[in-house]
């Protein structure tokens, strides 16, 4: 049912010409609930399109190519409405999620160019540094709704309200904890010489820690989060961690530096956001 702006919860659903379009709309259709409005927004990225006198053709051609897939996807009736528009992707899309006040954008993670290679493409990268607002990123063919997903944490606020989020927009969605840590190589406390006194520290920094974790999931109302614990490169770690587990989602908070026009993710969150194989979800709490 494609319907005008009401005041239900608004999604930016970003699609372009290649085969990985129907799969962003089959998921964010999968994920919409009966309160939610998918604003599919498809831009024409060619830099001469409005000195064409067809311009206004093309775009209602566009409109009406796009609602023709709708039909073998939308077959639980759920609002949408379609914007079509010229200029830059990363531009368009992000304003237009701004105008919408939008809690979500959905975005295929190839463009036509790079699918094979499955590099996450520049408009996928730009939209979800520059939109200041969560970002579901798509990157396999739809099969069913994320049944599973990793929730990467640091134990911090931004963690925290990523998981809540997710739990909010994804229906029984099972979330595994994992909490990275810092271990001391042997290596390195041979070199420093570190003392008894340096090892009492040390035991009481774990059993702060400790703290943390548990206070962290009783206030999500989790059982268990695992903690790896990881004396070399934590990216690697971690990624090598998600590909094994092979879950339908990983979820990422992003505690990067904020600028005056986006958010610049820390090295984890970026590394991962273009490395593990499932889908993902950047968590960014909105610019107010």
């Amino acid at each position: 049912m494609e319907d005008e702006m009401s005041k239900s919860k608004n999604v930016v659903v970003a699609i372009d010409t290649s085969i990985m379009a129907n799969e962003v709309l089959k998921r964010a259709f999968s994920l919409a609930s009966k309160d939610t409005t998918l604003h599919i927004v498809h831009c024409i990225d060619i830099p001469w399109i409005n000195k064409l006198k067809g311009k206004k053709e093309i775009v209602s051609q566009t409109k009406k190519k796009i609602k023709k897939s709708l039909k073998t996807i939308n077959k639980e009736n759920k609002t949408f409405k379609i914007i079509v528009k010229s200029g830059s992707v990363s531009t368009v899309v992000v304003n237009e999620a701004k105008k919408l006040d939008a809690k979500l954008i959905v975005i295929g993670a190839y463009s036509e160019e790079n699918l094979k290679s499955k590099i996450l493409g520049s408009n996928a990268h730009n939209i979800a540094q520059k939109s200041n607002l969560p970002v579901l990123i798509v990157k396999n063919m739809f099969v069913e709704k994320y049944e599973n997903a990793i929730a990467f944490t640091d134990l911090s606020k931004v963690s925290k309200k990523s998981i809540k989020f997710a739990q909010k927009f994804f229906d029984n969605l099972d979330i595994k904890l994992v909490h990275a840590s810092k271990k001391l190589s042997e290596f390195v406390l041979d070199y420093y010489q570190i003392n008894e006194e340096s090892n009492a520290l040390i035991k009481k920094a774990k059993e702060e820690k400790e703290e943390k974790i548990d206070k962290f999931k009783k206030e999500l109302c989790f059982s268990d989060i695992e903690v790896l614990e990881e004396a070399g490169s934590f990216n690697e770690a971690l990624l090598d961690y998600a590909n094994k587990e092979d879950k339908d989602l990983v979820i990422l908070g992003s505690t990067g530096v904020r600028t005056t026009s986006s958010m610049i993710f820390g090295s984890k969150s970026s590394f991962l956001m273009k490395s593990v194989s499932s889908d993902v979800l950047v968590y960014v709490p909105s610019k107010k």
